[in-house]
C-alpha cells in the first residue's frame, strides 16, 4: 500500500506546493497594493490627507479586504498589512516620525475594530449593521461643512516676573526665548513644533514678533494693548506647524498675585487634523503643552 496524504495533512506537504505562507503573501500584496496604496493615492489625489477619510476609510478598507477574502490570515495579516501600508505611506508623503507615530493608535485600532465586526458577523447576521457608522465617520473632513469643531483654543498660565512691571519692561523691549528651557517630558519624547526663538520689537499696536518654529517661521502682529493684556493676529507660518494647525490669533495677560506677575496666554487655532472624536484632543495635548513652553521661554 502506498501511503496517501491525510485529508488533514498540512497544506505545505501537498503536491501542488500551495500552502498558507503564499497565500498569506499573495493577500498582504493585493490588499495592500489595491486597496492601501490605491486608498492613500485617493485622498492625496482629492487634497483629503488631513481627513478622517485616510486615517479612518482606509483602515476600513484594509481590514474588510482581508476579512472578506476567502483563505485569509486573521488577525496577524491584518496588523501586518497595515504596519505596511503606514510605512510605505509615510515614506511616499514624507511625514515626520512624530506624526506616523501620533496617528498610528487611530488607524490600528479602526482597522481592528473593522476587521472584529467582519468576524462577528459571520456568526450573528446583523452585526455588520455598526460598520456604516465607521464609513460616515470616515467622511469627516472630506464633505463641505461636515466637520466637527475645528476652531480650538489652547492656554497656559506661568509666574513669569516677581512683579508685572518687569514683565512689561522684558515685553516692551522686544520678545527673547530662552535657548535652555525646559520644554517638559511630553515635548522632549514628541518633538511637537513649539518656538525655539524669537526677535521683533514690543506691545505697542502694529508691532511685529518672528517665532522661529522647526522648518520656517511664524509672524504676529499686535492689534490691541491694554495696561493687562496684548493681543495679536498671526501673519503668516511658513513652518512645520502649519500641517497639524493653522494659528489664527492669541491674547497674552498678566496679573499681579502674592507669587509675582502670572501671564496668561491663548492662542486661537484651527485643527486641520480629522476625526475630532482622536485628533481633537490629541491637538489639544500638544497645543497646551506648546503653549506652556513659550511661556516657560519667555526672558
Amino acid at each position: 500500500m502506498t501511503d496517501e496524504p491525510a485529508s488533514g495533512a498540512p497544506s505545505a506537504l501537498r503536491p501542488d506546493g500551495e500552502g498558507p505562507g503564499r497565500s498569506r503573501v499573495l493577500l498582504l500584496c493585493v490588499v495592500v497594493g489595491l486597496v492601501g496604496l490605491s486608498g492613500v493615492a485617493l485622498t492625496a489625489a482629492t487634497d483629503r490627507l488631513d481627513s478622517a477619510l485616510l486615517f479612518v476609510g482606509v483602515p476600513c478598507l484594509l481590514a474588510l479586504g482581508v476579512g472578506l477574502v476567502r483563505g485569509r490570515g486573521g488577525w496577524g495579516t491584518v496588523f501586518q498589512v497595515v504596519t505596511v501600508v503606514l510605512l510605505l505611506a509615510s515614506a511616499l508623503l514624507q511625514e515626520a516620525a512624530v506624526c506616523v507615530l501620533l496617528a498610528a493608535p487611530l488607524v490600528y485600532g479602526v482597522a481592528a475594530l473593522a476587521y472584529g465586526l467582519v468576524r462577528y458577523g459571520e456568526r450573528e447576521r446583523g452585526s455588520l449593521l455598526a460598520l456604516p457608522l465607521l464609513a460616515v465617520v470616515a467622511l469627516e473632513g472630506v464633505v463641505p461643512g461636515a466637520r466637527v469643531h475645528p476652531d480650538q483654543t489652547a492656554t497656559a498660565t506661568q509666574v513669569l516676573a516677581p512683579t508685572c512691571a518687569e514683565l512689561v519692561t522684558a515685553l516692551d523691549r522686544g520678545p527673547r526665548i530662552a535657548p535652555d528651557v525646559d520644554r517638559g517630558r511630553l515635548l522632549h519624547l514628541f518633538p511637537y513644533p513649539t518656538p525655539t526663538a524669537a526677535d521683533g520689537t514690543g506691545l505697542e499696536r502694529g508691532d511685529t514678533w518672528r517665532l522661529a518654529v522647526a522648518g520656517g517661521t511664524l509672524t504676529t502682529r499686535v492689534v490691541a494693548r491694554t495696561a493687562r493684556s496684548v493681543d495679536f493676529v498671526v501673519d503668516g507660518d511658513t513652518s512645520r506647524l502649519e500641517r497639524w494647525v493653522t494659528v489664527r490669533s492669541g491674547r497674552l495677560a498678566w496679573a499681579g498675585t502674592a507669587d509675582g506677575c502670572r501671564a496668561t496666554m491663548s492662542i486661537r487655532y484651527e485643527r486641520h487634523l480629522d476625526p475630532s472624536l482622536y485628533f481633537g484632543p490629541l491637538t489639544s495635548v500638544f497645543m497646551d503643552a506648546g503653549t506652556e513652553a513659550f511661556l516657560a521661554g519667555l526672558d
